[in-house]
């Protein structure tokens, strides 16, 4: 391969990367591109794990011997797993497999059990090195800092549009919302709600959304993943990394089906991507509410509405009016809010005047994404073969 198809491969996987779609790339392997990348942060924190062999009932000089004991017992695992695959005893991983995660995972939650027996201690230790190899796994895996880095920008791009569509496009919902903040009932309902059930509420508002854009979104990526012609694919791809490649494409440029995986990574840019915009735009509703509240409603008259004495977070006076914003305002406002997230998220997708100011964008530079793939694949990358039935791209 000349030096020209390679530059212009290196820039487009960076490309995929920046955009949140690093699936994308040809030969995307999870073992070497993912895990391998944070083995020195593994090794940190495997060493330092070595303190879960002391105990502070002990004295002093038992915890030294039961340091050292805990360090060999790491070094011995280490060593072991190095010779499963055949290196030196005491080299880095340059692989990281099923040997090397049980020895992170479990070999660290055997200190505190080997050293005093401490049983809690060894549960948790196995369950946060468990939890630390997901969190590292998913958020290098599928890209999650360049993603979130690409949806702040979008949604700062779009923040004047959003504040428009506050007042052309979602008139009637908030009408009908302070509406509701202005009714006891509602006031009582939210104070009833002790405990979790509060927060339990606002997320099964929140889960409801996810299932109705989780299950609407996979026909809208199929439909974006088709292309009508070849001079479709160049123009999208104008102006992306790939477009020096694009006069070299074969006749017809097919778009080959996306495996489990890439179907995963771009509903995971979806969803993070509209999830964005609906936060902010209930955020935006939830502040509107709280602003008519400190205004119309009294400490007395919350207190009447809700038959408890009010929690008063911050007053202050304004025209010779004594504003106050309580914790029963706020109980409020966050219910219409998480309410009105489920409204503007059903209404994304189905309703037309919503989905040109929530979704078209997000649509065309997915569209762009999968023009830039197939290019990709077409020229400078040979196809991954895909073991699934899933297709990107159905007749």
């Amino acid at each position: 391969m000349s030096r020209r198809p390679h530059d212009v491969r290196r820039r487009t996987e960076s490309w995929f990367v920046a955009r949140g779609v690093p699936h994308f790339i040809a030969d995307y392997s999870a073992a070497r591109d993912v895990l391998t990348r944070a083995v020195p942060l593994l090794t940190l924190v495997f060493v330092v794990e070595v303190l879960g062999a002391a105990n502070f009932e002990w004295p002093w000089w038992a915890n030294v011997l039961a340091i050292l004991g805990g360090l060999a017992i790491l070094l011995a695992a280490w060593a072991g797993a190095n010779a499963l695959r055949h290196r030196p005893l005491l080299a880095r991983p340059t692989h990281v497999g099923a040997p090397e995660v049980a020895v992170f995972v479990l070999v660290p939650a055997v200190l505190p059990l080997a050293f005093g027996g401490q049983i809690l201690s060894a549960a948790v230790t196995a369950g946060v090195n468990l939890a630390l190899l997901a969190a590292i796994y998913l958020g290098t895996s599928y890209g999650v800092l360049p993603m979130l880095r690409w949806a702040f920008i979008r949604l700062w791009r779009q923040l004047g549009d959003i504040l428009q569509l506050l007042v052309r496009a979602l008139p009637l919902l908030l009408l009908f919302v302070t509406f509701l903040f202005l009714q006891n009932e509602v006031w009582q309902a939210t104070a009833d709600l002790t405990g979790p059930w509060y927060l339990i509420l606002l997320g099964f508002l929140a889960v409801l959304g996810m299932l109705f854009l989780a299950t609407r979104l996979p026909r809208e990526v199929a439909r974006l993943a088709r292309f009508e012609s070849r001079e479709e694919v160049t123009d999208l791809v104008q102006g992306t990394p790939i477009e020096p490649a694009a006069a070299g494409a074969p006749p017809v440029i097919d778009n080959p089906p996306l495996s489990r995986r890439q179907w995963g990574n771009v509903l995971l840019v979806a969803l993070f991507s509209q999830g964005l915009q609906i936060v902010l735009v209930s955020t935006l509703i939830g502040l509107v509410m709280v602003a008519v509240g400190m205004i119309t409603i009294s400490p007395a008259l919350s207190s009447s509405w809700t038959g408890a004495p009010v929690h008063v977070l911050a007053s202050f006076d304004l025209f010779g009016r004594t504003l106050v914003l309580t914790e029963q305002m706020l109980r409020v406002a966050g219910f219409l809010a998480a309410f009105s997230a489920l409204y503007v998220t059903v209404s994304a997708v189905t309703d037309e005047a919503y989905r040109a100011e929530f979704y078209d964008e997000l649509a065309a530079e997915l569209r762009q994404a999968f023009a830039v793939r197939a290019v990709y694949l077409a020229t400078v990358a040979r196809p991954e073969p895909v073991s699934t039935g899933l297709s990107a791209a159905p007749g």
